[in-house]
């Protein structure tokens, strides 16, 4: 009878695996549409909704991970100004020693730009803050990171969307199967006990 009771539950247990091993693959498989009787399809569940996944995980890129804002206002650091202020300070120096005659450099290298690093050591900070703020302003209502996102996953083939899904989740996928085996090995067991009690 225990033999019977074990037969059952490896029976349960290889019937549960190859039933998940197959749900797993008709994730992917088939990635064609195939036609069926009846007019019905069969297609694996993500070939058949790549373009809404495409889309839904754009806009979770975008609204809880890598907001345009955030990203944007990541770029510029505290010395990322510091730069920018030498740089406007030599730029403006340069473009007005280009500009002026030669007998003014002398004005332009002293004068102008002493009184230049002193408002970008006054102000500097404050208006090139501002003037980023209004660029990141800009710039992230014409971010669309959502966008982006599908159009890159969109233009994958289905190989490439395959292999990048299952790179990801294949732990997860093998878990499933072998949680499968131990359902049905649970399930094996549960029938034999019926089957002796009746």
């Amino acid at each position: 009878m225990l033999l019977k009771l074990f037969i059952l539950a490896l029976i349960g247990g290889f019937i549960g695996w190859v039933t998940n091993m197959i749900a797993v693959k008709m994730l992917f498989r088939p990635m064609n549409p195939v036609k069926l009787p009846f007019g019905l399809k069969l297609q694996g569940l993500l070939p058949a909704r790549k373009k809404d996944l495409a889309v839904s995980i754009g806009k979770v890129i975008e609204s809880k991970l890598l907001k345009p804002e955030e990203l944007m206002g990541s770029l510029v650091q505290d010395k990322d100004i510091a730069h920018l202020k030498d740089s406007i300070v030599l730029n403006v120096v340069r473009i007005l020693k280009d500009k002026f005659p030669a007998f003014l450099h002398g004005f332009t290298d002293k004068t102008i730009k002493k009184q230049l690093e002193l408002f970008m050591a006054k102000d500097g900070d404050r208006y090139i803050r501002e003037m980023i703020g209004n660029m990141v302003t800009h710039a992230t209502e014409n971010l669309a990171i959502s966008d982006k996102v599908a159009e890159k996953i969109e233009s994958l083939d289905l190989l490439s969307f395959e292999s990048i899904v299952i790179g990801v989740v294949n732990k997860e996928l093998r878990f499933i199967e072998y949680l499968g085996a131990i359902l049905g090995f649970l399930i094996g067991i549960v029938q034999g006990l019926v089957m002796l009690l009746m």
